[in-house]
């Protein structure tokens, strides 16, 4: 087998920070949601708990801090919809950001990044190889972070990536036919690569990759923007990073401001005052599009709404409640009443897209309140089954959603108690699995299916919700892991185990795929899909 040698082209060109906690930034009036200054306002529900990727991983608004003042070596292609689609990635596919190119070896082993050393930072510094290799240091070396979970078996240590020069890194993996996970992994946020002069420079011998530092400034990253002001709980303000390894964005100023209802969002963008709204009620959606007054966009989702239950808390511990409360979800009246067409069913977790896929024997959930009261009176369980649902106060689809649940699982047998909290306690206790059952909107970045599975499920991992660990269900990722390719007939077999293993014993109840939950102003141009679902500043026109 011959080296591969593959110069990517870049589709997207165009045209030091410490937070003040009291700073007041000044009014970005204009129509049409844009700025007096050229910019775009966004409105949103909240902002990210902290800059850190190592020490806030999930949520909605940091997933977009993240994407738009960070770049990662490479990324999945943007790619025109077909059949009524927005754009969206193309998932097999890889370009350059802070890679000009890659060399892969005979034996597929050992991957090879050119880099881009003209990109620069928030903080005005050059890339080189040594803020490669001290960020994937950082990635594994810091105690609260999820990279060694969302990594393995394809990544282990940082110690696979080694500098050659300043302009060349080398990744070796042990097993070629990670080869596809490896790109996948490095084209999304958790391998976004971060200015080490800059983290160095606020380092201390108990805090060596200045992780504190990132908590509360964001000016070490080589993304699209760079954040020029925060006013906690109200508004932050990025401006065009002109360093940008892809060139720098077209729109050189995003004002995004806290607004916490939902229909005020929505009213926002439809009386022009806002050019996006975030994180809306797809009824408020709907309404906008038939009046005209938005656009809304339909995509090959891969994000779906859940509820995971934690295995490891009565009474979800009881596999047999599990499935009874899987019957106690009204599923399509959840989908016409809540999401009003924008949420579709769904019967694997897995891209049914995806070469060779077997979704042999999976099929959607379904609301059946006497199978779930047959299931309970079997094996003895007493109702009502009483327990705890705790959801997101910020996410107004995930309150309605679980306000059809309580009052459609009263018949079921189920007696559920609402505890709506703030993103920040939402995913403190998610994390800690302090919650007996949880709803969520959430999604795989990367589309390889040992990646999907093990994100979620992997034992011991900060991200498996339910707390879920069961032998059949480890030696069947494992199985998959081992069988080469991961999209081979061989593999798929595997993953189908797996999926039919969740099935059965229903850690979570996944209850359908969700559309985009955004609005743009009519006219404002360059929405892309993106399976993190978070919006790319970088490519809207204005």
């Amino acid at each position: 087998m011959k080296s591969t040698r593959k110069r990517l082209s870049a589709l997207v060109s165009g045209t030091a920070l410490t937070l003040a906690a009291a700073l007041t930034l000044s009014a970005c009036g204009g129509s049409s949601g844009d700025s007096a200054e050229g910019g775009v306002v966004i409105v949103t529900a909240a902002q990210p708990p902290s800059f850190s990727y190592e020490s806030t991983p999930t949520g909605y608004e940091a997933a977009e801090f993240w994407l738009n003042t960070g770049a990662t070596l490479i990324r999945n292609p943007y790619v025109e919809g077909t059949d009524g689609l927005a754009a969206h990635q193309e998932l097999f596919k890889f370009e350059p950001v802070l890679a000009k190119s890659y060399d892969v070896s005979p034996d597929g082993k050992v991957f090879t990044f050119e880099l881009n050393t003209d990109a620069k930072s928030a903080s005005g510094n050059s890339l080189d190889a040594d803020d490669v290799v001290f960020s994937f240091k950082r990635k594994f070396e810091v105690d609260t972070s999820i990279v060694a979970f969302v990594s393995a078996p394809v990544i282990t240590s940082p110690d696979q990536v080694k500098k050659i020069d300043d302009d060349t890194v080398t990744i070796t993996i042990d097993d070629p036919a990670h080869g596809f996970t490896l790109l996948s992994l490095l084209s999304n946020q958790p391998y976004t690569i971060y200015d080490s002069d800059v983290l160095k420079a606020h380092a201390t011998p108990d805090d060596p990759y200045g992780v504190e530092h990132s908590k509360t400034n964001a000016d070490y990253g080589f993304g699209a923007y760079k954040l020029v002001s925060y006013t906690p709980g109200q508004q932050m303000v990025y401006e065009a990073n002109p360093g940008y390894a892809l060139g720098e964005p077209e729109v050189k100023k995003i004002v995004q401001r806290v607004v916490a209802d939902a229909g005020q969002r929505s009213n926002l963008v439809k009386s022009g005052d806002a050019a996006i709204a975030t994180q809306l009620r797809p009824a408020d959606q709907v309404a906008l599009s038939d009046a005209g007054a938005a656009q809304i966009f339909d995509v090959p989702s891969n994000a779906y709404v859940y509820v995971p239950l934690t295995t490891t808390k009565a009474p979800f511990d009881n596999v047999d409640v599990r499935r009874a409360f899987a019957h106690a979800v009204p599923y399509e009246a959840i989908m016409k009443d809540v999401y009003k067409g924008r949420l579709g069913p769904i019967s694997s977790i897995l891209n049914d897209t995806l070469p060779d896929f077997n979704g042999s024997g999976l099929n959607p959930n379904t609301f059946d309140p006497q199978k779930s009261l047959e299931i309970l009176k079997n094996v003895g369980v007493s109702t009502p089954v009483k327990f705890e649902l705790t959801i997101n106060n910020a996410v107004p689809d995930l309150k309605e959603t679980a306000v059809q649940i309580q009052t459609a699982a009263r018949a079921a047998g189920f007696e559920i108690t609402l505890n709506e909290v703030n993103s920040a306690v939402f995913q403190e206790g998610l994390a800690a699995k302090t919650f007996q059952a949880s709803m969520g909107r959430d999604y795989a970045v990367v589309q390889s299916p040992p990646y999907v599975l093990s994100l979620f499920y992997t034992p011991g991992s900060p991200i498996n919700w339910p707390d879920f660990d069961y032998a059949p269900l480890n030696n069947a990722i494992a199985a998959g892991n081992k069988a080469g390719e991961p999209l081979t007939p061989a593999a798929w077999a595997e993953w189908n185990k797996a999926e039919r293993v969740l099935q059965d014993q229903m850690p979570t109840v996944y209850i359908g795929y969700v559309q985009p939950l955004n609005a743009f102003r009519n006219g404002l141009g360059g929405y892309v899909f993106r399976t993190d679902s978070v919006i790319d500043y970088s490519v809207l026109k204005p």
